[in-house]
């Protein structure tokens, strides 16, 4: 360790030029119970996801499928090292469940368990980055137990696994909290600390590339910081961040770089900039602050969007008065904290717009959002607690009570807390069993689907019903052969004697597959079972390319 820190750190200036602001928060915390805060908001928030567990609030899905059966196949043997099918988005969630369920046995409550750990890591990294920024250890407290019941949108995809966001948000609070540290902080001179900070930087960066939006704010601040003066320290950073990145490097340098054709497609601009405004104000923004469902376009109930409008707009121009210093208690923000989260909040959202994620429904690629919106409400909390103190725990109740009146009322719906917003793909898991039972039952094993039912099936079948996700899903019948992520199962499919079909919600679909068997002269039987129509029994197995040609064609338009 001292040679690290001899190695890293020559500085040509003072260490700090700031005031070290733990004094002020130790006379501020005197007497305060911050560690039984953040222990009640772990068990809040642990209370929350056992809820939507036990209800089974969040359906199964294809992605949450996919990772299953990575983790599946490392416990075989495997050693993924990107998402099936593509060169980005890390195998590290896979990795982590198949642990889970080694202890756990294999099963989607396994997978949720994960999932859950990780958001009450959030919680603990949350609390020690809004501790390290803010001279008011209220806000921190504050901060982890609005977070504990968050909205919708963040529920939903901290409790179901899409590959690698609930480690990114873990990741994300660390390399802000070290970024700090090792720019404005105690850790200036400490060698380790430069170390971690690429060592988690490379890990979030191979896990997933939205690790950027908290990269760049802390290398533009260091620059701005340092300049050139800290070569040693920067290399620490390199190092570290090569090494937490090296499967990232050692899967493109062996596949002519795949990953970049792979991100060129993902953060593609070919919609117009209006249009990405439009999505982020619209689609996106809503979602976040808890006035939409990700999957949906309708709003919440007017009282709801009222009231936490209101609260909204209190919690910002109390930010804003404070943030000029007009408080007679000092400043709030410990100093360069301010610089961070504003560049953070600039980046993310300028991530967003710039990209053709801009436009996408789900909201999920707002999740690093959620964090400069939790910690103004939790300033506000704060103030309005250290005002009157039952002014400030109504103001936290009534945001923790709007958001659980929103997943509450989420989970009762239907679909549930679903990552789907295509009402094709978008249905629950209550007839899985029973479309499981019939397949066995009719014995038939093998066909084809599309890719939100075929991974499920296969995991949850313990991969003895195989469908090739060949089928379209997209309402005006586009497919995308990048949802065959698994080749071997097509393989197997192909060389089966008997193939059956399963279509979900597409009438239109529908009608083509029975106009190909009748002109290819092929009968077959029909059974709905829930949102599932299964095709069995056909006379000989046909292949969808065939089926499609017989059809006429089921789209005009080939990716």
């Amino acid at each position: 360790m001292d040679f690290i820190n001899k190695f890293a750190l020559r500085p040509s200036q003072p260490a700090s030029v700031f005031p070290d602001p733990e004094a002020a928060r130790a006379a501020e915390d005197s007497g305060r119970p911050a560690l039984p805060a953040l222990l009640g908001a772990l068990l809040l928030a642990a209370l929350v996801k056992a809820l939507l567990l036990y209800f089974d609030a969040v359906p199964f899905n294809g992605d949450e499928a996919v990772v299953a059966l990575m983790a599946r196949h490392i416990l075989q043997g495997a050693r993924p090292v990107f998402f099936y099918g593509q060169a980005y988005m890390g195998s590290l969630d896979a990795w982590l469940v198949s642990l889970a369920f080694r202890l756990l046995g294999e099963g989607v409550t396994a997978i949720r368990v994960v999932q859950s750990a990780l958001y009450l890591l959030y919680l603990l990294t949350l609390w020690l980055l809004a501790r390290r920024l803010f001279f008011d250890g209220r806000v921190a407290s504050a901060a982890v137990w609005l977070a504990a019941v968050p909205t919708v949108l963040v529920s939903t995809y901290t409790t179901a696994s899409l590959g690698g966001y609930g480690e990114s948000l873990v990741f994300g609070n660390l390399i802000l909290l070290l970024g700090y540290e090792v720019i404005y902080g105690r850790w200036q001179e400490k060698g380790p600390a430069w170390l971690a900070l690429g060592l988690v930087g490379g890990l979030a960066f191979w896990t997933l590339g939205m690790a950027g939006v908290y990269l760049l704010p802390v290398a533009v601040l260091g620059l701005l910081r340092f300049g050139l003066r800290r070569p040693g320290a920067y290399a620490l950073a390199a190092l570290g961040f090569f090494a937490g990145s090296s499967p990232w490097w050692a899967y493109n340098l062996t596949h002519h770089w795949a990953a970049f054709g792979d991100l060129g497609g993902v953060l593609g601009v070919e919609s117009s900039l209006i249009y990405r405004l439009t999505g982020f104000l619209l689609l996106g923004i809503p979602a976040l602050l808890g006035w939409r469902w990700p999957w949906t376009g309708s709003l919440a109930p007017w009282p709801h969007i009222v009231l936490t409008l209101l609260v909204y707009l209190a919690a910002a121009l109390t930010a804003v008065h404070l943030l000029r210093h007009k408080d007679d208690d000092g400043p709030v923000l410990s100093p360069g904290a301010g610089r961070l989260l504003a560049l953070f909040s600039l980046v993310s959202g300028g991530a967003i717009i710039l990209s053709h994620i801009g436009i996408d429904s789900s909201g999920r690629y707002f999740l690093p959002l959620y964090l400069p919106l939790v910690l103004l409400l939790a300033l506000f909390v704060a103030r309005v607690w250290r005002w009157r103190a039952a002014a400030g725990l109504a103001a936290a109740l009534l945001i923790i009570g709007a958001n659980a009146l929103e997943i509450g009322r989420a989970a009762a719906d239907p679909q549930g807390l679903t990552t789907q917003f295509d009402p094709i793909s978008a249905f629950n898991n209550r007839h899985d069993d029973e479309l499981m039972a019939f397949l066995r039952e009719q014995g038939e094993t093998r066909g084809y689907s599309n890719y939100w039912v075929t991974f499920r099936l296969a995991f949850l079948s313990g991969e003895e019903l195989i469908f090739a996700p060949h089928l379209p899903y997209k309402a005006d019948l586009r497919y995308n052969p990048r949802d065959d992520r698994y080749p071997a199962y097509t393989r197997l499919v192909e060389s089966s004697p008997h193939t059956a079909y399963i279509t979900t919600q597409h009438p239109r679909l529908d009608e083509l597959l029975r106009t190909g068997f009748a002109r290819l002269e092929v009968s077959f039987q029909e059974r709905q079972i829930g949102p599932y129509r299964v095709y069995y029994g056909l006379s000989r197995p046909v292949r969808p390319d065939e089926l499609e040609q017989a059809a006429g064609g089921f789209t005009d338009e080939h990716p």
